[in-house]
């Protein structure tokens, strides 16, 4: 550590001006993958309301909505089918308006449809569900969101093509300024190095200080990006709970298990944390390598 300190006193802006690269591309990084997670869990929530509603009329009897909801489930194409009653209606209105009497007066079980809400298996069976519904006698309405998921869905495709396109970039031109600068710092210590290959030191050898300090710069830079970016979240939690606030939760669907996004879970923060440190140093150490290696390449015997 003590080399490691003395060798950045040594060359202060070049370090300086590594740090400075690695702080801008990890910051906007975490910031692209933080978006894309909320996004994702944003289409996820979406995805996991009643995707289509189907209102009936007061003739429809509780058999034949039961016949419409049998068809809807043996058609393979919805995840599942949940039928609210009028009493059901009924129990939901008087807990959404128990802090209005007024509205609680005004409404009895008669009045609120029977429904059928449906949770389809891909957002692509929703137009084909809809049309369906369409055709059921003694219908009153068929609530569809194909807009919202639509509108998700492409916006979501949109950002991540972008966020690629942007991060590839950024990753490219961070390696060039990363390899410039430790050009200029092997070309300092060319003298150096020259010896210690006279002298027989082996290529590793030779090329360790270089990674040593590029390793160490990526952890600390990742750190410190990592930390400003969590006080910058929790700055606007208050803004971003008002604005969720009829959410209770995010999450990214991994298969085997869930990844709660908003709350920020501990894992997922943890997760953020690795990912971004074993970026950080991955692209310092690759950078440095590229730059080291073709000096060694020439002086090697």
């Amino acid at each position: 550590m003590r080399h490691l300190l003395t060798s950045i006193r040594r060359t202060p802006y070049q370090s300086l001006a590594v740090f400075s690269s690695l702080f801008l591309t990890l910051f906007l990084s975490l910031l692209l993958i933080f978006c894309l997670n909320f996004l994702y869990g944003l289409l996820g929530y979406v995805e996991s309301r009643p995707q289509v509603t189907i209102y009936f009329q007061n003739e429809a009897s509780e058999t034949s909505i039961n016949k419409v909801k049998a068809e809807l489930e043996k058609s393979g194409k919805v995840e599942s089918v949940k039928y609210m009653s009028k009493n059901d209606a009924y129990s939901l209105y008087k807990q959404l308006n128990k802090d209005n009497p007024l509205l609680l007066e005004m409404v009895t079980p008669d009045v609120l449809p029977a429904s059928l809400e449906i949770f389809a298996k891909k957002p692509s069976y929703l137009p084909e569900i809809a049309n369906y519904l369409n055709t059921i006698p003694n219908k009153d309405e068929v609530n569809f969101q194909k807009n919202v998921v639509n509108k998700l869905l492409s916006l979501t495709s949109i950002v991540r093509t972008m966020s690629l396109a942007f991060f590839i970039f950024l990753m490219a031109t961070t390696i060039i300024i990363l390899m410039t600068i430790t050009h200029f710092k092997v070309a300092l210590k060319k003298d150096e190095l020259s010896l210690l290959r006279l002298m027989g030191a082996s290529v590793g050898y030779v090329r360790k200080p270089f990674m040593d300090e590029a390793i160490f710069l990526g952890f600390v830079s990742s750190t410190v990006v990592y930390f400003l970016f969590a006080a910058i979240l929790f700055l606007l939690y208050p803004s971003l709970q008002g604005y969720l606030s009829g959410v209770s939760s995010l999450f990214i669907d991994l298969g085997s298990f869930q990844l709660t996004v908003w709350p920020i879970s501990f894992m997922y923060a943890g997760g953020l944390y690795i990912l971004l440190t074993a970026f950080g140093i991955g692209i310092a150490a690759l950078a440095t390598h590229f730059a080291t290696d073709k000096y060694l390449a020439i002086h090697r015997s």
